[in-house]
């Protein structure tokens, strides 16, 4: 999830899945060199701004920002792929919905809905919503942006987790003057992981950042999603110059499985 001041974006996947058994995990995977993800725009009611050249405009610049984060200099050769926006007349006001909430109600519907009609394509589904801010208990700062995954056909065999995995990310209007929003949030589906070891027999998807966790300074609270130098991408506040992005985060981001042939074998 992210945050203005620049922004947060903190956001656990909340699938979970049951089971008794302790994952394996493959040695030796090599990654592709150039590793490409198609990113789907779905503008809501109300979502700013109204106009479609001006959406397409919004798209865009997430996009080509996100690019320019992620491959910039060649360090991760991850590249974001742009693909037609869509337009609905459903309307997602984030106003009156916290961010787990509206990520795991209407926005995880509404992406489910578009992905299925267009036959459910492996990507990044982004769904602008209308309100300033996700709402938020009261003394927090208002987040403007959520990321997340949708996990589908979940199964065991041989010791070794299947599954579909795909991006979810939400971003308020007021995301629209915080360009960077759509890098953080695309940062916490790459940075999402299953946790190979299940507690209580359940699966767990979190979003953990290997430069974390960040430590608020003031309440001393460990936050595991997010990054805690300064100036980072995945760091809760940006700042207002393009963020930094390190080693780590590459290596770990690569290794996402929303890069369905990444691996091989």
């Amino acid at each position: 999830m992210h945050q203005l001041n620049n922004r947060k974006s903190k956001k656990k996947a909340n699938t979970v899945f049951q089971s008794s058994q302790i994952l394996k995990i493959g040695p030796d995977q090599q990654y592709q060199n150039n590793l490409q993800v198609n990113v789907y725009g779905i503008f809501t009611a109300g979502s700013k701004p109204s106009d479609f050249n001006g959406r397409q405009k919004r798209f865009n610049r997430d996009i080509n920002l996100a690019n320019q984060i992620w491959n910039g200099g060649g360090m991760c050769n991850i590249n974001f792929i742009p693909q037609p926006i869509f337009e609905v007349k459903t309307i997602i006001d984030v106003t009156n919905l916290g961010f787990q909430a509206a990520m795991e109600g209407p926005v995880k519907g509404l992406i489910k809905k578009v992905k299925h009609k267009i036959g459910n394509p492996i990507g990044i589904y982004v769904v602008y919503t209308s309100g300033n801010d996700f709402a938020v208990s009261s003394g927090s700062t208002s987040p403007i942006g959520a990321g997340g995954v949708i996990i589908e056909d979940f199964r065991i065999k041989d010791d070794i987790p299947e599954f579909t995995l795909f991006g979810s990310i939400a971003l308020s209007n007021r995301a629209l003057n915080a360009p960077f929003t759509f890098a953080h949030e695309a940062g916490h589906v790459l940075l999402t992981e299953l946790d190979k070891q299940p507690f209580n027999n359940i699966f767990k998807f979190n979003a953990i950042d290997p430069t974390g966790p960040f430590i608020n300074p003031v309440t001393g609270n460990s936050d595991t999603a997010h990054s805690n130098l300064v100036g980072n991408l995945m760091a809760p506040i940006l700042p207002n110059i393009i963020p930094t992005i390190d080693p780590l985060q590459l290596k770990k981001a690569r290794m996402s499985r929303i890069f369905q042939n990444a691996i091989i074998k």
